[in-house]
């Protein structure tokens, strides 16, 4: 299933890890309306193959093998992580609006 997201200014799939959604199902009821957007059936299930559940080195490992992905993610601590794979953007919001973190010019992103 795509999905039109304004920010993006393109078709593109939401996707969740398995890990993601185990992290947030721990979480419990402080994180049930996350849990209750990630469930929604326009998001793409990718399934995870190692141990453990830990979400945030899922997805550092599954963005530094493959680069067609944008990271989601209002967590410092991934974004930090994230920014040292060169070609991996970050979205996240701010001010009730999305951002997109702009990849540096040495990686080939355009000039705007």
């Amino acid at each position: 299933m795509f999905t039109f997201l304004p920010c993006l200014s393109a078709l593109c799939v939401p996707c969740i890890t398995d890990c993601v959604m185990a992290e947030l199902e721990k979480l419990g009821m402080k994180f049930r309306v996350a849990l209750r957007i990630a469930k929604d059936s326009r998001f793409d299930r990718l399934p995870c193959s190692h141990k453990g559940t830990y979400a945030d080195d899922c997805l550092v490992q599954r963005v530094t093998q493959h680069k067609c992905y944008i990271v989601a993610t209002v967590d410092r601590d991934l974004k930090r992580r994230i920014r040292k794979i060169p070609g991996v953007p970050i979205m996240y919001i701010s001010n009730h609006r999305y951002n997109i973190e702009r990849m540096p010019d040495d990686y080939g992103a355009p000039r705007m």
